[in-house]
């Protein structure tokens, strides 16, 4: 015996529309999109876009809305300061950077994250004593000429880069502007000259 069931499918009810008047929705846009442009302008460096009553707003939007750049990005116009070692009469850089090069097994060996402490652990040492290079010469010369001031210095790294004769050099990255005139980079500013004694 057959038993047959039947469904009864009922006929689909239109959804629900709600209207939402289009000049609202233009009117919000319009509105945040002001607040969003007013609140990163007050964080952005001068320029050339002046907002009225700008000044005004960054107070309101350091409050409101504050927002911390320099946590994620490092400003591309701040000097970098590069190792160099002295060996067979020469120099030669002694950086661990780039971190995700081969050398540092693409990033996982953290060594040249910990050279950079060391760096500046170095750097805060009493009496560093800085010479001035000059643009035009090749930084070879600027350590050259460092080398009359050379002092002795001690590496309390645990795990120390720089021991022996070594110099660290401040430089500063080619103004974007003038990157057709070097085909450099950075140039060197100034070379600090060290003996290095590690532990």
């Amino acid at each position: 015996m057959r038993i047959s069931r039947r469904l009864r499918i009922s006929p689909a009810r239109p959804a629900r529309r709600v209207p939402v008047p289009r000049p609202w929705v233009t009117a919000l846009t319009a509105g945040w999109t002001v607040v969003a442009l007013y609140v990163a302008q007050s964080f952005l460096p001068h320029n050339v876009i002046s907002l009225p009553g700008q000044d005004g707003a960054r107070s309101v939007a350091t409050v409101v809305a504050p927002q911390g750049w320099a946590f994620f990005t490092k400003s591309a116009t701040d000097p970098q300061y590069a190792p160099y070692r002295f060996l067979d009469g020469q120099w030669e850089s002694a950086s661990l950077t780039p971190h995700s090069r081969a050398s540092n097994t693409f990033g996982f060996d953290r060594a040249s994250r910990s050279q950079g402490i060391e760096i500046a652990l170095l750097l805060h040492e009493e009496g560093i004593k800085w010479t001035r290079c000059d643009t035009s010469a090749p930084l070879g010369e600027c350590l050259e000429r460092a080398a009359d001031q050379t002092i002795a210095l001690t590496n309390s790294s645990p795990s120390p880069t720089l021991c022996g004769r070594a110099a660290v050099a401040e430089m500063h990255p080619v103004p974007w502007a003038w990157r057709h005139l070097s085909p450099d980079q950075h140039t060197p500013k100034r070379v600090a000259v060290w003996n290095v004694k590690c532990p």
